[in-house]
């Protein structure tokens, strides 16, 4: 990664894309039953995430595809497993919540030449973060996300998956997401009706 004070001026002057598609989220079952958050974006900022330093702004996590979205949310899991096969696990039930994401300016950390002007590779981007954060070291990815936070433009960052860097996550910070950007739960039997930003907003601006 390029210096901390080079990097405002570098992302400044990187392109930007349009980005829309649906993504993937997995929830604990009896999470979503008792908040009915299914948009919840405070969680990151508690403990710290990948672009996310502590007491960080509120941000919302989700995967380009369900396969990705499986593993990401069953990281730990995983890890406790390949450590020890016998090591006996019953799983909480999960609910996959599928969300359309529309933005009009996305960083696209999976394009080659984004990361070769931030002087960052997929390795870095996938490296042991949580280690860096508790030892509070550099963490690069969320240093990087700091800086293009703080950019104020940009909407959300499209980024390798450490679970499989041929998959991809993004996210998505709920503040800069605007009309006629959204991101909302398709949901046909109109149960889980989160937007951001919120309906009312819509109602309000047109």
């Amino acid at each position: 990664m390029r210096p901390e004070a080079e990097l405002s001026a570098i992302v400044d002057a990187l392109p930007l894309i349009n980005y829309s598609a649906p993504c993937y989220r997995i929830v604990d079952f009896a999470t979503l039953t008792g908040s009915m958050i299914p948009l919840y974006t405070l969680g990151p900022g508690k403990k710290g995430q990948r672009y996310t330093p502590k007491m960080g702004p509120n941000a919302l996590y989700v995967a380009e595809d369900v396969v990705t979205a499986q593993a990401e949310y069953h990281r730990v899991l995983r890890a406790v497993l390949v450590a020890d096969p016998t090591y006996h696990v019953i799983a909480n039930p999960t609910v996959q919540l599928t969300i359309q994401v529309n933005l009009e300016r996305a960083l696209d950390l999976t394009d080659n030449n984004v990361l070769k002007s931030l002087g960052t590779t997929v390795d870095e981007l996938t490296g042991p973060w949580r280690k860096q954060m508790i030892k509070k070291i550099f963490c690069p990815t969320q240093v990087l996300a700091n800086v293009v936070y703080a950019n104020g433009n940009v909407q959300a960052m499209r980024y390798p998956s450490a679970q499989g860097n041929e998959y991809s996550n993004l996210i998505i910070w709920e503040e800069r997401v605007q009309l006629p950007s959204f991101v909302q739960v398709r949901d046909t039997t109109g149960t889980l009706s989160a937007r951001i930003p919120p309906k009312r907003a819509y109602r309000k601006r047109t």
